[in-house]
């Protein structure tokens, strides 16, 4: 049969038989191009691209690789000149072995074990559940169109693929599956091919000039280029598929613990999602992030943004955590909260926030989605499918931010392949316009493409246009779902956090006072100590406290997010070493109460700092504590301190203290609300996010990204606005007032007490009629 090679020197016509090993090919390709060196020669189907080196096809016969008669391969490789001074490898031996006996040079080739990148990958674990699965759509036999019995099929019956898009257009899945992308790509390129002639369907974007150029005709770029080694014009388009299809919240309490932070600053706060990732069967395919918990790393709040370096110092160790209990980062989320009517003057806008992301404005700001791409770029997934063995990343975006009714809502995106590839290529920037994203001009040391989009103009006539100097970041983003599950079954059972939450000084502050008063409240009983245990906050200051050996710490971390039986718990409990923990504990909690003063303004872990629920029979009355004296003055007691939203102490605990007057408390807010509605997809039960409208923020806020990865913040445009509370929520406190006559009137809208009389709040400014 004849096998035609094209190169940078002709075109050459082989004759060879469909048995032929593949090194008789490249020999014969030698022997009519003798200045190419044989180490450097690949071989492609194609003009440009999906090159393959010549040594690894090697003891693979010309008929196993799919090469038949009139068949014709791109062949390049440099010339001997240009090859580097290194012994060099001729069927397996080197030069000097060859020269030093006939016998070696007359021995046969050894072929060599070169792997490929995309053979020893190693898959997620929900990657390789659907890979096992065929993903077909099952249907149920219709009873007006099939004609047939109940053991056969038609085509009204039949089961659909899961790229259907008919399906999709019926159940209004604007994105489709990966794994159900995969099906639909393998099914048109690797359908009828021998597993040694696989090729992968996927291959990373790459928009950067390929150095050295694969003709070897001229210098590297900058001093020269050519169609093979310049990157293809890019025409952005809406992506079709997503990499993850929906993010859920193991709890709503989550949500809620971000919001108590601008609740009582006013300014913003971002974190870090950990999860795992699990089959998701309301989409063909479908993959949703389950978030468990959200780590805060240290970052400095802003009323119209933060403020945080990426990566961190601590992230290492904080990764080391969450893979012993089994989770990862599997994407951030981030407030961009504005109130409504800052002056808190208008009584229709009380709580209700601004509505500043929707398709008039933007919902991901060029800033934000830069930023976004960069951590997807550097968390990126194994894939088998494709040529590096790497594609895409499950990495997701999360932003709290308003909605039209000035309610709070949870919006999930991802940035698509094309928007990750110019990131990386370092082609994009933010613009003035957070709408728009500003492509880079060319440079001695940048080469941009030409990039164009496609919009419908006013007459429904599609329009392309250059992208040059902008275009809308629409064309980058892929939107996800998100909701809550129908019936909670958190992995972390201390929902509401009574141990501080990390990097909030002045707010939480973490202690071992209070890590020992948790424990201690915890050893009441085995479901309290659990509790107190499962709490990723608390595992993490355990952590960077080096209190427990690595061993010790890992068991407490499976029982803490995975195994909750008594069993498991009493055998970790009867570690030594987590023992002495809880023996520490209860010492320092007994001596707190045995020697401290009963009247407020205890510090660390005393009584009059009490942390978690405390158990009626944990309770000590001041009779019964030594060095207690009955009061002797004849004053009325204060009055009961106003209630407040977060977990306060008994009233009859001893040492309790008053909440601060001027501290908002959140008394007249409306309890956290979400349906199980979704937005998108109407994904059941567990689908949409909505809360109440007394959650709102005072910042609006866009994310920024400088020197890489490693200085991230978030900014934006100025709100025009102060604080969601105040100036006055967030002042230092004055002295305690005395003792308040009955006649005080307390603010319904910020509780405070207000002086007899008093026909405006001194604090909100609002009347208190109302």
């Amino acid at each position: 049969m004849l096998v035609r090679i094209r190169s940078k020197d002709g075109l050459f016509r082989l004759t060879l038989e469909a048995s032929d090993d593949m090194s008789i090919l490249i020999d014969k390709l030698l022997e009519v191009v003798p200045t190419a060196e044989p180490t450097t020669i690949t071989f492609s189907n194609d003009p440009r691209g999906s090159e393959m080196a010549a040594d690894s096809l090697r003891g693979n016969s010309l008929s196993d690789l799919g090469i038949s008669h009139g068949h014709l391969l791109y062949a390049t490789y440099k010339d001997r000149e240009e090859a580097p001074e290194a012994p060099v490898v001729s069927n397996g031996h080197t030069a000097n072995a060859v020269a030093s006996s006939s016998t070696a040079a007359s021995t046969s080739a050894t072929p060599l074990a070169t792997s490929k990148p995309w053979q020893n990958v190693v898959e997620a674990p929900v990657d390789q559940y659907w890979e096992a699965r065929g993903g077909m759509i099952p249907r149920e036999r219709d009873s007006k169109f099939c004609r047939h019995g109940p053991k056969a099929m038609c085509d009204y019956c039949m089961p659909l693929e899961p790229y259907d898009a008919k399906y999709q257009a019926e159940h209004s899945i604007k994105h489709i599956s990966f794994h159900a992308y995969l099906k639909k790509l393998d099914v048109a390129t690797n359908a009828s091919k021998p597993a040694q002639t696989y090729i992968p369907p996927l291959e990373e974007p790459n928009y950067t000039v390929r150095v050295p150029c694969p003709s070897g005709q001229h210098p590297s770029w900058p001093a020269g280029i050519c169609t093979k080694c310049q990157p293809s014009a890019i025409t952005l388009q809406s992506q079709e598929y997503r990499m993850v299809d929906h993010v859920e919240f193991a709890h709503p309490q989550l949500i809620e613990n971000l919001l108590s932070f601008w609740r009582s600053t006013g300014t913003q706060r971002y974190g870090f999602l950990l999860g795992h990732y699990e089959p998701y069967d309301v989409v063909p395919m479908g993959i949703k992030a389950v978030v468990e918990a959200i780590h805060e790393p240290p970052q400095e709040g802003e009323v119209d943004g933060v403020t945080l370096g990426v990566p961190w110092e601590d992230q290492a160790r904080v990764e080391s955590l969450a893979a012993a209990c089994g989770l990862s980062i599997v994407g951030q989320i981030y407030t961009d909260l504005t109130p409504a009517d800052p002056s808190f003057s208008d009584p229709e806008k009380a709580g209700k926030v601004l509505c500043k992301r929707h398709k008039d404005s933007f919902f991901l700001s060029s800033l934000e989605a830069q930023f976004a791409g960069q951590l997807q770029a550097a968390n990126a997934n194994p894939c088998k499918y494709s040529l590096s063995g790497k594609y895409g990343s499950k990495f997701v975006t999360c932003v709290l931010s308003g909605t039209e009714e000035g309610a709070i809502d949870v919006s999930a995106y991802q940035i698509s392949e094309q928007g990750v590839g110019m990131v990386k290529s370092d082609m994009i920037e933010a613009s003035v316009q957070p709408s728009t994203v500003r492509v880079k001009p060319a440079s001695a040391t940048r080469y941009v493409p030409e990039v164009f989009y496609r919009y419908k103009n006013e007459y429904k006539i599609e329009v392309k246009e250059s992208a040059k100097p902008t275009f809308p970041v629409e064309y980058l983003l892929v939107t996800l779902t998100h909701g809550f599950p129908n019936a909670p079954n958190p992995r972390f059972l201390a929902t509401t956090t009574p141990f501080p939450i990390e990097n909030r000084p002045g707010l939480h502050d973490q202690s071992a006072e209070k890590l020992f008063s948790v424990l201690a409240n915890g050893t009441l009983s085995s479901s309290k100590l659990l509790t107190s245990l499962s709490d990723w906050h608390l595992l993490s200051f355990l952590h960077s406290q080096d209190l427990l050996e690595k061993e010790d710490l890992e068991s407490l971390c499976q029982i803490a997010s995975g195994s909750h039986s008594e069993e498991e718990l009493q055998a970790v409990v009867a570690r030594p070493a987590v023992q002495n923990l809880l023996s520490l504990a209860e010492a320092h909690t007994e001596g707190s109460r045995g020697g401290k003063s009963v009247g407020g303004g205890g510090g660390g872990g005393s009584v009059s700092e009490p942390m978690g629920d405390y158990a009626a029979d944990d309770y000590i009355p001041p009779e019964a504590m030594e060095g207690y004296q009955a009061p002797q003055s004849s004053a009325a007691p204060p009055p009961a301190p106003a209630p407040s939203r977060s977990r306060p102490p008994p009233a009859d605990l001893p040492g309790a203290e008053e909440p601060d007057e001027f501290t908002y408390t959140g008394e007249d807010d409306d309890g956290m609300a979400y349906d199980d509605d979704d937005d998108d997809e109407g994904a059941g039960g567990d689908e949409g996010a909505g809360y109440g409208s007394d959650m709102f923020d005072d910042a609006s806020s866009t994310l920024s990204a400088e020197n890489g990865l490693q200085a991230a913040s978030i900014s934006g445009r100025p709100s025009g606005g102060g604080g969601g509370g105040g100036s006055a929520s967030r002042s230092a406190p004055p002295p305690p007032a005395p003792a308040a006559a009955a006649s005080v009137i307390a603010c319904p809208h910020c509780t405070f007490e207000n002086a007899p009389g008093s026909s405006d709040c001194d604090v909100c400014g609002l009347p208190l009629s109302g």
